[in-house]
């Protein structure tokens, strides 16, 4: 997607881009579109915004639908029904507050190309912050574009590079010699194949996976194991970073290449905070990684030394994103786990309601504390992440205000984050950023006057050695950028003077 300068209207969740599913069936009389229903639907975590599948028809022609909304509403039986064929690929697209242009139906995935030479459809999960550059080149020699997206300017790019070979392994290959950020994609081709790609640093996730029956065999590419999973297939393996993988109906799936690379910088939110608890990541079990983040934070916790304080504590966890850990932290801490905030499941997420005014009455109608349970104690509130600090700070009131909490203490299971991301993650700007903030006003005690700002009686983030401990990956293989204000693209210091120039410009 293309870079974004958020606005004061954005949320204090920071969001991922979307979600890629991929489906080849080796009995051609099978519909698999079903299937890339159900796929799409474990993987709606990833993008609420819109959705889309494309599907290969008899003859060889691609048919792509897509439309704005839920998995459940664009792709209902109604719409199923019509929609026939054995390999497909589906998208999910996260929810933007962008331009209103980026909401047109031609800026939806899969991205459908189809010109005199070549016809394929993409469907992308990443970010290439260099897309700019590769655009202007591109309509040097004459390209046309209809959208201003890098998902565009990766189609453009490979039917450019499609004129020189036929190899589809090749021409990804030379994709990838031009692309500096973060990508997973999936690409159907008009012969029936399918091909996926991850970047060589293996920014974003994915894998694949395989149901063989008596009937027919299929085989799966997703961007999470659990969209395996929902669709009764057997995970196999992630792909590996800089990996090609070729799905076709009539063999299986197999690696074409792989482009080798010393490091990787697999994003470690996707542990923290976006993937699924039941999904499985590099080896790594998500659910597992997020005990363990719980844990640690327990370990290291001064209060729990103070008879006082655990005599009279509670875990609670922020639902959703703080269930996880909070249990690993309760479990090591010896304390009891309480769910004390209901989430009212049927109110839009605040994230996205524009507007601080109605984004703080919409919290009030999203969580409400359950007093029987909090009245009088020491409440430990763990979270994932806090970005803002808006929300979090609404939630400490609620609790002692509505709730009548004796005391709050906030845990969060990531560490400060400093700085914005570039490669796929929708979070503020830095001055937004709420430790950024404070460390560029407060220097050294900044965690001290964020805790003062969010009304908390004691806050504790995770330390960094225990993040990559968590997860059970060292710094050299995860990306940490938001955390170090170190980028592991090239490309990336060209945008932070961007928008370093921006931010001057309005002040």
């Amino acid at each position: 997607m293309p870079l974004k300068i958020c606005s004061e209207s954005q949320r204090d969740k920071p969001k991922e881009h979307c979600a890629i599913f991929g489906v080849a069936c080796d009995d051609i009389g099978f519909s698999i579109s079903k299937i890339l229903y159900s796929g799409l639907i474990a993987l709606q975590h990833r993008g609420q915004e819109a959705t889309g599948i494309s599907l290969i028809e008899t003859g060889g022609n691609i048919y792509t639908y897509k439309r704005k909304g839920l998995v459940s509403k664009v792709l209902n039986n109604r719409v199923l029904s019509r929609l026939w064929g054995n390999v497909g690929i589906g998208h999910n697209r996260y929810a933007t507050t962008g331009a209103q242009e980026y909401n047109s139906p031609q800026y939806l995935q899969p991205f459908h190309f189809k010109n005199n030479e070549i016809e394929f459809s993409l469907a992308f999960n990443g970010t290439i912050p260099n897309y700019t550059e590769l655009m202007k080149k591109l309509e040097d020699n004459g390209r046309v574009f209809v959208t201003n997206t890098d998902t565009e300017v990766i189609a453009q790019l490979i039917a450019s590079l499609s004129i020189g070979t036929e190899d589809w392994p090749e021409i990804l290959r030379l994709t990838s010699k031009f692309l500096d950020g973060s990508y997973s994609l999936i690409i159907l081709t008009s012969e029936g194949d399918i091909y996926a790609i991850r970047d060589p640093l293996g920014f974003k996730p994915l894998c694949i996976g395989e149901l063989k029956t008596e009937k027919r065999n299929l085989y799966f590419v997703s961007s999470e194991s659990c969209g395996i999973d929902a669709v009764d297939g057997i995970f196999l393996r992630d792909v590996k970073p800089g990996e090609i993988i070729h799905i076709s109906h009539q063999k299986d799936i197999h690696s074409e290449m792989v482009l080798e690379t010393d490091k990787t910088a697999i994003c470690q939110f996707e542990y923290v905070y976006f993937a699924r608890p039941d999904s499985i990541i590099d080896g790594v079990s998500v659910a597992e990684a997020r005990l363990r983040l719980g844990m640690y934070l327990a370990k290291k916790d001064p209060i729990l030394k103070d008879p006082n304080i655990r005599e009279n504590a509670i875990v609670v966890p922020v639902p959703d994103s703080g269930r996880s850990v909070a249990v690993g932290y309760a479990k090591e801490a010896k304390l009891p786990y309480v769910e004390g905030l209901m989430k009212n499941r049927y109110i839009w997420r605040t994230f996205i309601i524009p507007g601080q005014s109605r984004r703080k009455a919409a919290v009030k109608e999203k969580l409400n504390p359950i007093k029987s349970v909090i009245e009088g104690k020491d409440v430990i509130l763990l979270d994932d992440s806090i970005v803002r600090g808006t929300t979090m700070r609404q939630i400490v009131q609620l609790l002692k205000n509505r709730g009548g909490a004796k005391r709050v203490h906030l845990r969060i299971s990531c560490p400060p984050i400093i700085s914005p991301c570039y490669m796929g993650i929708d979070f503020p700007t830095k001055d937004e950023l709420i430790a950024a903030k404070f460390y560029e006003e407060y220097g050294e005690s900044y965690i001290e006057e964020i805790q003062k700002h969010i009304g908390a009686d004691s806050l504790l983030y995770q330390t960094k050695e225990d993040l990559s401990r968590a997860i059970m990956k060292n710094e050299n293989k995860l990306c940490r950028a938001c955390l170090t204000g170190k980028y592991p693209l090239k490309s990336v210091e060209k945008l932070r003077e961007i928008e370093e120039s921006i931010a001057k410009s309005r002040t």
